[in-house]
């Protein structure tokens, strides 16, 4: 029976890097010969949602829970053959073929992990963090050009969504997370560490 794949979780604040130590997991785990797909939880974000009227999209119940944890199952035991995609500015969602296994499952968001750490037992948790200043620039600096968001209207809503959000939904991740993470190349060495004495 073939084993199945590693389910690691990376969690965060928005735009402290998650998607990029992600994607830099993935290359330094190859070069271990080991395959990891990157899944991002921004892609089950659920389609022509009402925003919550606290929190707007800053919250766990805008992502479409049942999906989630279906898609990442089927990855689990290498049976998804569709993978979704959401676009941000549309709000619309769509699927893309996939032709590919793992032996680790790398799923990163703000909002997803926490639907997936009662439910499908994942074998490692990491939390990416980042100062506050730098995460603002980032998050201007994405929005506006991959999102074509205003300043004003990014500002508005980390003040009045995303900091909220994360106080109630993120934050608290990071006391039952196995690595925090705030150096990039460290956090890998020591990710790609725990992840070979997983897998073997």
């Amino acid at each position: 029976m073939t084993r199945p794949a590693l389910l690691i979780l990376i969690a965060g604040p928005s735009a402290a890097g998650k998607t990029h130590f992600s994607k830099e997991l993935k290359t330094s785990l190859a070069q271990s010969g080991i395959a990891a797909l990157v899944i991002g939880s921004d892609d089950y974000y659920r389609e022509h949602w009402t925003p919550n009227s606290i929190y707007g999209f800053d919250t766990v119940d805008a992502i479409d829970r049942d999906a989630l944890i279906g898609d990442v199952q089927a990855l689990l035991e290498r049976r998804l053959q569709h993978r979704r995609r959401y676009d941000m500015s549309t709000r619309a969602v769509s699927w893309e073929s996939l032709k590919t296994t793992c032996d680790v499952v790398l799923l990163e968001g703000a909002f997803g992990p926490q639907l997936l750490m009662n439910h499908l037992h994942p074998d490692l948790l990491i939390y990416v963090s980042a100062f506050l200043p730098i995460r603002v620039i980032r998050r201007l600096r994405r929005d506006v050009r991959e999102r074509a968001r205003s300043v004003p209207s990014v500002l508005r809503q980390m003040l009045l969504n995303m900091f909220p959000g994360e106080r109630r939904y993120i934050h608290p991740l990071q006391r039952s997370a196995d690595l925090v993470i705030s150096d990039i190349p460290q956090g890998l060495l020591q990710a790609v560490q725990r992840i070979e004495v997983l897998i073997r």
